[in-house]
């Protein structure tokens, strides 16, 4: 059996003014899989990851991330083990140019500097953005902000990256991008916690789903099997995907048998009907 890499047991956080984010919320993720947190804006998901970083300390109950406590002296130092990645790049980029940003990480973990070096000029070249080296953060488009603040959780590669809301407001070949590289990082053994409310792109970035709302846990499970949950997924706010959406219609007419959540399954679905 993998090992727990994250348990979350009874946690609860509000922000100030009483404000409740998350109720008594109680999950595990195991080692290399890949985790959506599925829920819509204001459903407490970012508050959530922010919590598994060791970020936020909840107020009540237990969060542990490979194996410590996230609010003990002794996580500090598995921190370089663990990357997440903004919304908003913004929040992430604060040098004079982004090769500074990619290296700061490294730098502050004291890394040899041509270790630093070699690892900032691979990184910059794997995600494609090599010849941005030397620009300032602020006078980049926003999916290229996207990539660097990417770039700066992969420098230190890490055993577990956390994304929130990695595809919003990126153009369709960025999207695309980032997804196939989250792919190769997770063929590679990484573990991936995404919070997103995307459920179009969400086929190809998790294996599992856990729909958040209202600060709570509403379902979790294999995702064809989450996705096609219509009811499930209307008590979160969300829509199934469009190509479900479209199936489900289809199959309510009589005219098909299966509901499909990809384009590559739809094709194939249809193919075989239309023999």
């Amino acid at each position: 059996m993998s090992e727990t890499i994250i348990s979350v047991k009874n946690v609860k956080f509000s922000y100030p003014a009483g404000v409740k984010a998350i109720n008594d919320v109680s999950l595990e993720i195991k080692k290399g899989e890949r985790i959506a947190l599925l829920g819509p804006n204001g459903s407490g998901k970012s508050t959530l990851i922010l919590l598994i970083a060791g970020l936020l300390s909840p107020e009540k109950g237990e969060i542990k991330v490979l194996g410590e406590d996230t609010t003990s002296k002794s996580f500090q130092k598995l921190r370089q083990k663990v990357g997440i990645v903004f919304q908003d790049p913004d929040d992430q980029l604060f040098n004079q140019s982004v090769i500074e940003d990619v290296a700061y990480g490294p730098k502050n973990l004291r890394v040899p500097e041509n270790i630093i070096q070699e690892r900032c000029q691979h990184i910059l070249e794997d995600i494609g953005i090599g010849h941005l080296k030397s620009r300032p953060p602020h006078r980049l488009s926003f999916g290229e902000k996207k990539k660097v603040s990417l770039a700066t959780a992969l420098v230190l590669r890490p055993e577990l990256l956390i994304l929130d809301e990695p595809t919003a407001n990126l153009d369709l070949v960025s999207r695309r991008g980032l997804i196939d590289m989250l792919n190769e990082l997770s063929t590679e053994g990484t573990t991936i916690v995404i919070s997103t409310h995307d459920v179009e792109a969400l086929p190809e970035l998790a294996d599992r789903v856990i729909v958040v709302s209202h600060g709570s846990l509403l379902g979790s499970g294999e995702m064809h099997k989450i996705l096609q949950d219509k009811t499930l997924l209307a008590s979160a706010g969300l829509e199934l995907p469009s190509i479900a959406r479209l199936f489900t219609k289809l199959k309510d007419l009589g005219l098909t048998h299966e509901i499909p959540i990809t384009y590559e399954e739809a094709v194939s679905l249809l193919q075989k009907e239309l023999k």
